[in-house]
């Protein structure tokens, strides 16, 4: 219905190719329009943009402005961006964000947050890959990703503070290579203790790192009773359960449980909970509040996904004996589930197409969230994909948030959070309602005395998503057999699905469709949407039937 952009107005005709999703197509061989430019002339927004009335720049917004955004093109045109951190210099205070892409890690020096300054990448140790994550420690970023022989690389940040002629790219500043690819990296910063987690070694569980040298990172230990874990936290606990204060405890999202391990003696950890919970799909990634009681966990593939998302309320006062308090279900914006992050009394919620959604948990140990704001860098929200924000970075003195728009760039944000803990917060109104429509109809005939047509259906949502398991009703006229009116379905596969229709001689009458239903968990259906048909949109009000008589062949 609709292409809202900060550079201009969508222009179909201007396209080089079908685009994925209205955004930059994956395609082998791309090339961005912008990848001849200077940095300087890429189209990315800066000086910093109000949310007023819902909007900021044309994202839809609540309670966040948008103090700059980063075309992913101005980054040497990765395929895409994933993961994302931050750091702080320890010796200017000066704030960067670390931005994980599928060809390297881009370094961005954020001190002044409506004026960024992309300093330059360090490429892949390996081959590109959709996944890197990033954390740092002791002024060093870690570097993990699942192309393969990938390691970890470790790359010492100082070198930020004076770079002449940015971008520049930059070399790693030691490797390990002890295993291969891994999911994602762990950090406990208390203690210098990085896990890389999915990786292929430790049976994909928690292969413990001692990084308190980061340039000679060594390998210290090894926990996979429970098998891979996708990803974790690990903390100096102190919570409620006294046995276990001042202990090294990881929180870890184990695909079907949350698992709980002492690590203080990385030689021989200690498992000292494994919960699961019902319709447990895939356990993906959680954060504890900072009081230790209460963690707050998602799951990606929840049977609830694409609908209003869902935080599994843990309660972890009781390390050995922990329990689902409850699940919170978002009351307006649907989504599906990614990172999450707490800092004092909000958590920030990488929601992919929803875009990064802030929620009050000052009475999480209650089992109660609140949404308080959000910042929606897909314009769409409708949360029925997996494009949007991957993750997020919160902890910045600043106040400032940095996120990643996978298939946009990189987003410097700033929430207005003051007095908000535990306010009234109105329903969003900006939220368009979204409708299901026929995007492509064709009728396709074969034979030559007896003839037989199928009818070739392409579903999306007005905002642009395939219709998947949606269902078509239609009703056939014709004088075939001794039935005036035949009913034909079909269940659509990525958005499409083919009826075919009885068998009729060319000289018979005009065979007459008229489609009965379309049955979809995206929208409702709306025929005046639809594509057209011999000049006129098929299946509407003005073209309530499709006629197909001796018309097409396909010899």
């Amino acid at each position: 219905s609709g292409i809202q952009d900060l550079v201009g107005e969508k222009n179909n005709d201007a396209d080089p190719h079908k685009h994925l999703r209205g955004c930059r197509p994956h395609t082998p061989g791309y090339v961005s329009p912008y990848a001849s430019l200077k940095p300087d002339d890429i189209p990315s927004i800066m000086g910093g943009t109000a949310c007023i009335n819902g909007f900021a720049g044309g994202f839809a917004c609540k309670n966040i402005d948008l103090e700059a955004f980063i075309d992913l093109a101005a980054f040497g045109s990765p395929d895409l961006a994933n993961d994302i951190w931050g750091w702080t210099d320890s010796q200017t205070e000066k704030e960067y964000a670390l931005v994980g892409l599928s060809d390297g890690t881009a370094f961005v020096d954020i001190s002044n947050p409506s004026n960024p300054v992309y300093l330059g990448k360090l490429r892949t140790h390996s081959s590109e890959s959709t996944w890197r994550d990033i954390k740092t420690y002791a002024d060093h970023a870690f570097i993990v990703s699942e192309a393969d022989s990938h390691g970890m690389q470790v790359f010492d940040l100082t070198q930020l503070r004076n770079v002449n002629e940015p971008p520049q790219i930059f070399s790693e500043t030691a490797h390990l290579d002890s295993f291969g690819n891994a999911h994602n990296i762990v950090m406990n910063e208390e203690t210098g203790l990085a896990i890389a987690v999915g990786s292929n070694q430790c049976r994909g569980g928690l292969y413990m790192i001692d990084v308190t040298d980061p340039s000679n990172p060594t390998n210290s230990g090894c926990y996979h009773s429970d098998g891979y874990t996708h990803d974790a936290q690990c903390v100096i606990y102190h919570g409620p359960t006294e046995t276990y204060q001042g202990r090294e405890i990881c929180f870890a999202a184990n695909e079907d449980t949350i698992t709980i391990v002492d690590v203080t003696n990385r030689e021989s950890p200690v498992l000292l909970e494994r919960k699961g919970y019902s319709d447990s799909e895939y356990a993906h990634q959680g954060w504890l509040t900072e009081d230790h009681t209460t963690f707050l966990a998602n799951d990606e593939l929840d049977k609830n996904q694409g609908n209003h998302g869902r935080t599994y309320i843990w309660d972890v006062s009781d390390l050995t004996n922990i329990a689902l308090k409850r699940i919170h279900t978002a009351p307006t914006r649907k989504s599906i589930m990614h990172n999450e992050y707490v800092k004092g009394n909000f958590v920030y919620q990488s929601n992919y197409e929803a875009g990064l959604t802030i929620l009050d948990v000052s009475n999480a140990a209650n089992g109660e969230l609140e949404d308080v704001a959000f910042f929606d860098m897909t314009s769409r929200g409708n949360g029925k994909g997996w494009d949007g924000s991957w993750s997020n970075y919160p902890y910045f003195k600043s106040g400032i948030v940095i996120t990643t728009g996978i298939e946009q760039g990189l987003f410097i944000l700033r929430p207005n959070l003051a007095d908000l803990t535990s306010a009234p917060v109105a329903a969003p109104t900006t939220e368009p309602p979204v409708f299901v429509r026929i995007d492509s109809f064709d009728v396709n005939t074969r034979g030559v005395i007896n003839l037989r047509s199928a009818l070739q259906f392409e579903l999306r949502s007005t905002d642009d998503v395939m219709a998947n398991n949606a269902v078509i009703t239609v009703a056939v006229s014709s004088s075939v057999g001794s039935k005036n009116e035949e009913i034909e379905i079909c269940k659509t596969r990525r958005g499409k699905c083919t009826i075919r229709l009885p068998t009729y001689k060319a000289d018979d009458p005009p065979v007459i469709v008229e489609l009965k239903s379309i049955q979809s968990d995206l929208g409702d259906y709306n025929s005046d949407l639809n594509t057209e048909y011999q000049g006129c949109p098929v299946f509407s009000s003005t073209c309530p039937t499709v006629t197909i008589e001796n018309v097409k062949f396909v010899y």
